[in-house]
């Protein structure tokens, strides 16, 4: 696991993710997500894939052209009678007659009882009602158990979203049925009797029905009363094959319509009043994706004899514990994207990807039958990423805050130093953890750290490999050793405060994954100790050997990297002060570029000159003219990557080039190199601070243009020093 994802861990993503999820599901409790759920659950019913026809079902609808041809605002006796009579004759399974006939309706009303009371094969139907609405019962003569009650609940905005297949009968009520008329129909058609083997538990043949709970997929507290299912509709427009009552009666039809078939018969007139609100209601004032009360039935049907059939799924719920993990997980997903992606573009990029992959994954999960609510994990998401974008920018203002003053205090301690070692030189005569053989004593830091191998020295420091025996495996570390240049107790006091500033910066600029992160920092004996992550690879000053010469695009490639890391140091106001080939460690496991040895704490070390080192903290030939006098800015390293870049194109090191007459460095004769990356360069080496790139940003953009090929606006903007 890299180094930034085991920092995910120290983020308050997951506490963030937690406490959102479990508010936004407190508040779904209460209900107030509800109406955002079923808008959801009808805009997934609108855009899944429609199914063809239900061929097991015949639809005769009472139409306004039948009303103005028969002028009649309900069928009476005699028509009704006819068309079951024409129907009959083909064999059609079952019958459903979806007209009140408590109140005679003459003609021909007797007649139509009677053919009702000897067929076994038609349904009549009545209402069970409620508090406001009065119940209606099957036509006389007709025993209650033979008919099928035709309410149908409809949710708080008035559309009908679920399916009331059963309920318990009230002895005394003029409709005393227990199934539905939907139901009824289906039942009789499989020729199957419901069983009832737990209270929340419906069999029919080898399906299992399971009651609709109060808070069932995006429902919270709906009366539940009853035994009801979510109604999973056929289609939009089409569920059945459909004629008008006048077809029937003139035989415009097909027997094969009607044989082995459920028919219902039912007003389909926009003018009657059971036309009712389903989930492709849009809204607008021509009924559209409204239904007549027998078309609904129609889907309900349909869905029953499907389940039975396995075509087609039941409606599934995941448990509470499941919702509050999946919108857990979702919340989660924002803390991680807000943390892991903290640029606008890139955070609003990735956060609409992920915002449309939960959309179509809980599309996917309706299509195959699941309604997972949308809501809390959408919301959760969103108030996540918001939360951990608030919360990392109070954070880093925090932390900048903190650096700017442990760099101010830097500086302040380093110029008291600089003066106290012009009054007096080094006191110091040897490093006692190098033998005079030059090997390593064996001997641990800290009681902890065993020294195995020398990979550097300089001056009065020297950087070693180490084993870390505390830890599991003894994994290596990187421990920098450095002496104070004097050991008197006033200076001592003033190294040990600059000590102490650099590793609480180093701490802070470990969290970037190109980095070393700060394992330890202690005093020993008088001396200084750094403990580093070890980064295993090789340094830059492998791959630049003289002579060689690396492509346009290589360089390129390398200073995207490079820039990339010193936008996150520099907006810490902290310089490297010492970018150089030895200090860019190519990391082995991925191949970028990781810089190490920042140079402040250099500045314990005595002023004398030295190899490559001047009296100021650099190296001669990366360093830029105001860091060699002891006035670094931010542009230094821009400087010292710049004049890197020149030694990979030229295979020249630094030391070897000059400058004309006009400052400008000369070596673009000594590479083959675009004329607009070598501008790109020079503005980075200009001599001048002011007429140099002034943020690492600015860098980056002038790459990515030319990386881009716009090469015309490169030349517009850039102009050789």
């Amino acid at each position: 696991m890299s180094k930034s994802w085991k920092n995910l861990l120290t983020q308050p993503t997951v506490i963030a993710s937690v406490i959102t999820s479990v508010l936004l599901v407190g508040v779904q409790r209460l209900g107030v997500l509800e109406p955002i759920e079923l808008k959801a659950f009808d805009s997934m019913m609108q855009n899944r894939p429609q199914l063809e026809p239900d061929p097991r079902l015949l639809i005769v609808g009472f139409s306004e052209n039948d009303i103005q041809k028969l002028k009649q605002s309900s069928p009476n006796g005699d028509v009704l009678d006819t068309v079951l009579s024409k129907l009959e004759r083909y064999q059609p399974k079952v019958i459903g007659v979806d007209f009140f006939r408590d109140i005679p309706v003459e003609p021909g009303h007797q007649k139509l009882l009677n053919r009702i009371q000897q067929s076994s094969n038609i349904v009549p139907i009545c209402r069970v009602g409620g508090d406001k609405i009065p119940a209606v019962p099957a036509p006389a003569s007709i025993k209650s158990e033979y008919a099928g009650f035709v309410d149908i609940p409809e949710d708080p905005d008035g559309v009908i979203r679920r399916n009331l297949l059963v309920v318990s009968p009230d002895p005394k009520s003029s409709c005393a049925t227990p199934a539905s008329f939907g139901f009824q129909l289906a039942i009789q058609y499989l020729k199957i009797q419901p069983e009832f083997p737990a209270d929340d538990i419906l069999q029919l043949g080898k399906t299992t029905f399971k009651r609709l709970e109060t808070d069932s997929g995006g429902y919270q507290n709906i009366d539940a009363n009853g035994f009801q299912i979510l109604l999973n509709y056929r289609s939009a427009n089409n569920v059945a094959q459909q004629v008008s009552l006048t077809d029937v009666l003139s035989d415009r039809f097909k027997p094969s319509w009607v044989k082995n078939r459920i028919v219902l018969i039912g007003s389909t007139a926009p003018s009657s009043q059971d036309i009712r609100n389903t989930p492709y209601t849009s809204g607008l004032q021509n009924n559209s994706g409204k239904m007549p009360g027998v078309i609904i039935h129609a889907h309900m049907v349909s869905q029953i004899l499907d389940a039975v059939s396995e075509k087609r799924p039941l409606f599934w719920f995941v448990p509470q514990w499941g919702e509050l993990l999946w919108t857990w997980g979702w919340s989660l997903v924002g803390g991680i994207l807000a943390w892991r992606f903290q640029h606008p573009l890139r955070l609003v990029l990735f956060g609409g990807v992920a915002l449309g992959i939960l959309l179509l994954s809980n599309f996917a999960i309706f299509i195959i039958g699941g309604w997972i609510p949308i809501a809390p994990p959408a919301l959760g998401f969103v108030v996540a990423l918001v939360s951990i974008v608030v919360y990392t920018a109070f954070e880093n203002k925090q932390q900048k805050e903190k650096i700017a003053n442990q760099v101010q205090e830097q500086k302040e301690t380093i110029s008291l130093l600089q003066a106290l070692l012009k009054e007096g030189g080094s006191d110091i005569t040897e490093l006692p953890l190098v033998n005079n053989d030059g090997s390593i004593p064996d001997k641990l830091l800290n009681k902890r750290y065993r020294i195995s191998d020398l990979l550097g020295s300089g001056g009065f420091s020297y950087t070693y490999l180490a084993e870390d025996t505390y830890r599991p495996g003894r994994p290596l570390c990187v421990v920098k050793h450095l002496q104070p240049a004097r050991q008197d107790d006033f200076f001592l006091d003033i190294a040990r405060r600059l000590f102490r500033t650099e590793a609480e910066i180093l701490e802070l600029l470990g969290e970037h994954e190109q980095i070393p992160q700060l394992m330890a920092y202690f005093e020993e004996n008088q001396k200084f100790y750094l403990v580093q992550e070890y980064i295993q690879g090789h340094s830059l000053q492998v791959e630049l050997a003289a002579g060689k010469r690396w492509e346009d695009t290589k360089v390129i490639d390398f200073l995207k990297d490079v820039l990339r890391v010193l936008m996150f140091v520099h907006s810490y106001r902290v310089i490297h002060r010492d970018l150089k080939p030895s200090n860019l460690i190519r990391r082995q496991t991925d191949q970028k570029i990781v810089l190490i040895d920042f140079g402040a704490v250099k500045q314990i070390q005595p002023q004398q000159q030295q190899e490559d080192f001047t009296v100021a903290v650099g190296t001669a030939g990366y360093s830029p003219g105001e860091q060699l006098m002891g006035q670094p800015r931010l542009n230094s390293d821009i400087y010292a990557l710049g004049m890197i870049a020149i030694q990979a194109l030229t295979g020249v090191s630094p030391k070897q080039l000059e400058r004309d007459k006009t400052t400008a460095l000369v070596w673009r004769h000594l590479a083959k190199v675009r004329l607009e990356l070598a501008a790109v360069i020079d503005k980075m080496v200009a001599f001048d601070f002011q007429k140099r790139y002034q943020t690492a940003e600015e860098v980056l953009h002038s790459l990515e243009i030319l990386s881009g090929e716009r090469r015309q606006e490169i030349r517009d903007r850039i102009r050789p020093s």
